[in-house]
């Protein structure tokens, strides 16, 4: 029995390791925020507002555009953005 549950926990601690590197590599391509749950799970665990758009959904977009605004700003100056 211990020789079929062996493959098997390898196989699946290999796709989780996979799948955390793949979302780190995207996040560091995208240099974006993880979007939440606004409207949806978050209402039903009885939160009323969104913690991180406030209920504005455009908001986290208007920061990526204000980031992307100094990323750039910063490559013309020959800095790195935070």
């Amino acid at each position: 029995m211990l020789t079929q549950l062996l493959p098997i926990l390898a196989i699946t601690f290999t796709v989780f390791v996979l799948f955390f590197i793949f979302m780190g590599i995207g996040y560091m391509v995208k240099k974006e925020p993880l979007r939440g749950s606004c409207g949806r799970v978050a209402n039903l665990m009885g939160d009323e507002t969104c913690q991180f758009c406030g209920d504005d959904p455009n908001k986290c977009e208007s920061l990526n555009d204000q980031k992307a605004n100094m990323r750039d700003k910063a490559k013309e100056l020959g800095k790195s953005a935070v």
